[in-house]
């Protein structure tokens, strides 16, 4: 039987699939009039979810922390190439491609969340921004919105094919290794540490602070 790894921590899988659930949540609700109330509400919770992350990525376990990350776009190249060629060699933590996606992500995430904030409907609907904000900027913030809507989408198709490109031609299985946290043993890579508590308040706290003061705003 392989023996098995701990190498995504709880904190971490939570946000995964807490993004996952939220992002499919605000295209919906982004094109529905009906739910645009819920679309805002939602983008505060991924405001307090992606805060968390930020944070996180610097005082959580070994692989979910950010200096974990290769964020050489080199090596990244080099390493899809190889990975199309079929040459492909298992990691505990995020591979040069994934480690550069995840930084594109929350970047582009980040960026999506302020210009909604700045952004109108131009009928019944302002982001808690908007006010503070002249007519030129809430528009390029709008047109900006959707852009990004756009690259997020192409962003996710990617991460999709990966997962099961990973699957199908190297019987990776990425999906459970997000849902147990663990992966197999290879090498001599360690596996993670514990959670510390301390640490996930740090985190947690201020993530939540941000996000109970933005149901506060008016919309």
């Amino acid at each position: 039987m392989t023996s098995m790894v701990k190498v995504w921590d709880l904190p971490t899988r939570f946000f995964h699939w807490s993004l996952v659930l939220l992002f499919v949540f605000m295209i919906v609700s982004g094109e529905s009039d009906e739910l645009m109330e819920w679309h805002f509400y939602g983008g505060y919770l991924l405001c307090g979810l992606i805060l968390f992350r930020l944070i996180w990525g610097w005082l959580g376990t070994r692989y979910a922390r950010f200096s974990s990350l290769q964020l050489n776009p080199i090596t990244a190249a080099q390493y899809t190439r190889n990975l199309l060629r079929s040459q492909h060699r298992a990691q505990y933590g995020h591979t040069p491609a994934g480690s550069l996606m995840v930084v594109l992500m929350l970047g582009l995430l980040s960026l999506q969340l302020l210009t909604g904030m700045m952004s109108t409907d131009d009928i019944i609907w302002s982001g808690p921004l908007y006010p503070a904000v002249s007519e030129t900027i809430a528009e390029i913030a709008g047109e900006t919105h959707e852009v990004i809507q756009g690259l997020m989408q192409l962003l996710v198709g990617v991460h999709v094919f990966a997962i099961l490109l990973y699957k199908l031609k190297f019987n990776e299985p990425l999906v459970p290794a997000m849902v147990h946290g663990r992966k197999p043993k290879q090498g001599d890579e360690p596996a993670r540490e514990g959670v510390s508590l301390v640490k996930y308040l740090l985190a947690a706290i201020p993530a939540l602070g941000l996000t109970y003061w933005l149901f506060t705003l008016p919309i």
